[in-house]
């Protein structure tokens, strides 16, 4: 009889034992409990790269996001110029990994995506704003996974600004073969080539708000003095306002897939921001850069990479800058007409160029600068740009230290915590199918 008990009690705790488990282990992953997905609990393989601010940033936010849902996340990182993926990868298979998220350069992408197809991988793979890039459309071709990103914009967008924009940036592409090159070969039009177009005319609001209270008196701290109250409503990507810390108030990201030779759009994601437009910033006695009234020009900056691991999104950025620069040119200053010209300074891609770079643009006069694709490069070049007394707008740098505590950097996109959530969700959806 005692026997008989014995059993029954190693029964019943065995049984409570597996009711109260709390989840999967898989590997080197991390576990945590809380699952909203019903009591299933997907894994996710994260690859970022070793030192890359952008990479390291929005795989964290995406980790912690993830694993705030119930998720187990296996992450590693990679070394700079690594172009073989597949022992890392073949992890994402050993653990039976749901989905994968490797928000990296396309440089990168085209090489990780190739070494996926070869290993038979099947789940989806899953990136950030950088994937955007025709460069992925060449590496999702035929692979038995699909791709996605999220992004800023979509050109299928009919609302009244983005589709004048859409159609104007395409008939300007193919009436300039040089243009078509630099945008890969195609008339495809990138989200960072509509935030781009935005920056611009977000400067050149700002430059003419300038000269309304200063005349030919501005400076380059007019300028940045302006952006903090001004109020953009004609931008292809929304109503442009900054925050406190310089960042648009943001509430949506689109999730699109790579599909055959373009990107399809699969939903909008939006979250509460609830964010309001700074107060006027005071400068004090900062003196900044001078109008340029001798030669009556305006000159603005393109901090961008033209060369390096984004090349690519820094050219589609550089695009829409001068796009935008071909519709509106002259600023009319105390009567007296200034041409807008731009001056494109190449960071190549590394944070070891920043400064340079970003001197070349103080050096040439320019009043304000646009860019750059890339937070690591962004955040190198700051200091410059504050010693100069000169704001900086960046376009597609979404790491949130980009403006965190540099009062003359602003930005047009949202910031990777609310990217690396939006992309959190989606991967679980795409889990739970």
């Amino acid at each position: 009889m005692k026997k008989a008990l014995a059993i029954i009690l190693a029964a019943l705790l065995v049984f409570a034992l597996v009711g109260c488990s709390g989840g999967t282990t898989n590997g080197g992953g991390s576990t945590s409990g809380g699952s909203t997905g019903g009591g299933e609990a997907y894994t996710a393989y994260v690859l970022a790269e070793k030192g890359d601010t952008y990479s390291l940033g929005l795989a964290n936010n995406f980790k912690n996001s993830f694993e705030d849902l119930g998720g187990t996340v296996i992450m590693e990182t990679f070394p700079t110029n690594q172009t073989n993926f597949s022992d890392y990868l073949q992890k994402a298979l050993d653990n039976d990994a749901d989905v994968i998220f490797a928000p990296n350069s396309t440089t990168v992408a085209a090489n990780l995506l190739k070494n996926a197809q070869d290993l038979g991988i099947e789940c989806p793979v899953l990136a950030g704003d950088t994937w955007e890039s025709s460069v992925i459309l060449d590496g999702a071709k035929g692979a038995d996974f699909d791709v996605y990103c999220s992004t800023f914009f979509d050109e299928s967008d009919s609302s009244g600004a983005a589709k004048d924009f859409v159609a104007g940036f395409k008939q300007w592409l193919n009436d300039n073969p040089s243009y078509y090159d630099m945008n890969g070969g195609n008339d495809i039009v990138a989200a960072v080539s509509a935030l781009g177009f935005d920056a611009y005319n977000v400067a050149l609001a700002a430059i003419r708000a300038a000269a309304e209270e200063k005349g030919a008196d501005l400076t380059s701290v007019d300028i940045a003095t302006a952006l903090w109250t001004l109020t953009y409503e004609n931008g292809v990507t929304g109503t442009i306002q900054f925050d406190k810390n310089g960042d648009a108030i943001k509430d949506s990201a689109y999730i699109k897939k790579a599909g055959d030779g373009a990107f399809e759009f699969v939903k909008v994601q939006t979250t509460e921001n609830d964010a309001s437009q700074a107060e006027a910033y005071d400068y004090g006695d900062a003196k900044g850069i001078s109008l340029d009234t001798a030669a009556k020009k305006i000159v603005i900056g393109i901090y961008e990479p033209t060369s390096g691991n984004n090349a690519a999104g820094g050219k589609q950025e550089v695009l829409g800058i001068y796009y935008a620069n071909s519709l509106d040119n002259v600023v009319t200053i105390d009567g007296v007409d200034y041409t807008v010209e731009t001056y494109l300074s190449d960071n190549g891609s590394l944070e070891e160029n920043a400064v340079t770079a970003a001197s070349n643009i103080v050096s040439n006069g320019a009043l304000v600068s646009l860019g750059s694709y890339g937070s690591g490069v962004s955040i190198a070049a700051a200091s410059t740009f504050e010693a100069a007394g000169m704001p900086a707008i960046g376009i597609s740098c979404t790491n949130a230290s980009v403006t965190e505590g540099n009062n003359y950097y602003f930005r047009t996109c949202f910031l990777d915590p609310f990217q690396g959530s939006v992309m959190a969700s989606f991967a679980w959806e795409l889990a739970s199918k």
